[in-house]
Formats: C-alpha cells, structure tokens, sequence
C-alpha cells in the first residue's frame, strides 16, 4: 500500500479496538466432499458455486495457474477448498477462489485476465497445449479428477457472525483482508452491488476526496456505516464491525430497501456537496469516517438546510463535546450516539 493510500481515511486510533471481539462461539458444522474438477465448472456455470466479486481479482501468474492445471494431470495432491452453504444449497466460496477460476478457465482457454490459457512452465509433454490439444486419455483424467471441498454450514439461520468469523480467519495469509473485504465476499448480494454502484457517485467521490475508489473498500464501508446508523442508530451497540454485518445481513436481497437507501443515498451526498462542498470531512490529511457518519446522518435525518449551515458547521467542529467523540474511542456506544445527536442539534434545530 502507498502512501497516498494510507491517508484516504484519516486514521483514528480508538477504531482498532473493534477489531477484537473475543473468541466467538462458532455455531456451524463442516465436512468433507470431492467433486470432480467437470463437476465443479458446471456447478459454477450454473452458478450454484458463487465466487464472490473479490476486490483484488485475479492475482496469479500464468505459469502459476499452468502447474495446477498439471498437478492434476499427474496426479499430484492439491490443497482443498472451503465453501459456505446457504439454505439455498448454493454454495460461496470462502477460500480457493484462484484455484477454482484456474480449473474453469483452463476448459474455457482462457485466463481470468482474458489472456489466452495454454499451458506454460510446465512438463515439455504439456508446454504450450490448450485443454482441446491434451490426448484423449488427459482430458479424461483431468476432467475426473477431484478437489476436495470443505463445505461450511451455520447451524443457526438467524446467526449472522459465525461464517464471518470463519472467512476471515481463512483469509489471513499475506495481506489480510479488511473487515469491508470480508463483508463484502459474506453478504454478497442485492445490496452490496448496489452500494459499490453507489460508490461511483460523482458528488460522493469528491466529499470523499479522491476520485478512483479505494483498494481496501474503506470508502464504501463508510456507506454501509452511514446507511447502518441512518435505520436505527439508537439501537447502536459497539462493536462496529458486528453492527455492519449485521446491517447487511438482514436487507441482504430486500429489494425494496435497496431502493430506499440508494434514494438516501444520492439525496444525501446530493445535499452536502452543494452545501459544504468538497473534502468537508477531510481536517487533515484523509477523511474523518466519525465525522462523516455523524453529518451525514444528520442531514439525511432532516427536511430543511439552514442558510446559515456553513456557520452551523463550522460551529459543530468547534464544539468540544463533538471534538471528543470524533476524536477518542470513536465506536463506543456513547460516543456514536452523542456526535449524531449534536450534529443534528447544532446544525439543523
């Protein structure tokens, strides 16, 4: 990560304390499948195995995805997959995203980049051969060889934490992924397409200071925290984290919630940028996330914009109640409800 990346959102240190919550209760159960690699295309086809829209994409070298592809043909151990099963039997991949876009793509030709998929740095027998080109014998053992996936199953259908948890202790190799990264391949769906559409919005890329989204999906973790505390921030209880995915857990597929916030949304952002203008949350170097959920519930919560809300503004940022809580222990129940309340008092009443 560069350094222009790093000040996108103004860091606040009181944030890291969401990060930890305990050893959580895991109310799942896991066992074994082997699939056969043919299986596994179709299923994917069809798709009742779904790869979640991962931030990063596709991150393997040709000839990386090329010695999978042969590890199979000779018959090799390859590590397995771990996949969730919704009560829709359609199964999200939690872990093996690159292995399973590998396998698919060498019967398709083609790599997920759209580069073509002959086989490269591999056996001289296979160097440079596309799935049509191998004997008829090697198609058949490739096509009946098998990867073994670990299915994933919440025991509690209302539980909206356990397959969370899991995904991102699965995912903590490298770089590990942010909690919006995690939410975002968890509550896939109606929603969360819509809120990375949202993210685009021409007034929100520049209230939030940069015009290209961000890698790490902290911009649009903002909106989930800002539509999140909009419902019912009253009921607000830390952690964050957990009140997200809560969030989006329960409007997942409503349709016509989805049609409400994106509404809200767009008014909102709308209204702060021909008031405040550009980058009003950014004090110094990146944006103020306690600082935007609080104005922006504010004004999404109010009918009518003072003329005198530059003044009003200006008033709020100096009032030292609201200083404290954007500034110190910035997720404490406490703290999230009195800057939301005192930024609606001060700039609207």
């Amino acid at each position: 990560m560069n350094n222009d990346e790093e000040e996108l959102v103004e860091k606040i240190p009181s944030e890291i304390e969401d990060q930890e919550m305990g050893v959580p209760i895991y109310k799942i159960v896991s066992y074994p499948s082997d699939p056969t690699l043919e299986l596994l295309v179709d299923k994917i086809k069809r798709e009742e195995i779904i790869i979640p829209k991962f931030q990063r994409g596709w991150v393997w070298k040709h000839v990386q995805a090329s010695r999978l592809i042969e590890s199979f043909l000779l018959g090799l151990p390859v590590p397995a997959i771990f996949v969730y099963k919704e009560p829709s039997e359609k199964q999200i991949v939690i872990d093996g995203q690159q292995r399973l876009r590998t396998i698919k793509g060498f019967f398709d030709r083609e790599l997920p980049d759209g580069n073509d998929f002959f086989l490269k740095g591999v056996s001289p027998q296979w160097e440079g051969k596309y799935y049509e080109d191998l004997k008829d014998t090697e198609r058949i053992r490739l096509r009946d060889s098998v990867l073994r996936e670990v299915i994933v199953q919440q025991l509690d259908p209302n539980d909206t934490t356990s397959i969370y948890h899991i995904f991102e202790r699965l995912n903590t190799g490298g770089t590990g992924l942010t909690p919006q990264e995690v939410r975002n391949c968890t509550y896939h769906g109606l929603l969360n397409d819509l809120i990375v559409e949202l993210n685009k919005n021409t007034k929100w890329r520049k209230i939030f200071g940069v015009e290209y989204a961000d890698k790490r999906m902290r911009d649009i973790e903002i909106i989930v925290r800002f539509l999140a505390l909009y419902e019912d921030y009253n009921s607000y209880t830390k952690p964050m984290k957990q009140f997200l995915n809560n969030f989006m857990a329960r409007h997942q597929a409503d349709s016509r919630m989805a049609k409400i916030f994106q509404e809200l949304f767009i008014n909102t952002t709308t209204q702060i940028y021909e008031t405040l203008g550009n980058k009003p949350f950014n004090l110094r170097r990146g944006i103020n996330v306690a600082i935007c959920d609080a104005v922006m519930v504010a004004f999404a919560l109010s009918e009518n914009i003072p003329n005198d809300i530059d003044k009003r503004y200006n008033d709020l940022l100096n009032n030292p109640s609201f200083v404290e809580s954007i500034t110190q222990h910035t997720t404490d129940t406490e703290y999230v409800k009195n800057r939301i309340n005192l930024a609606t008092e001060i700039l609207f009443r």
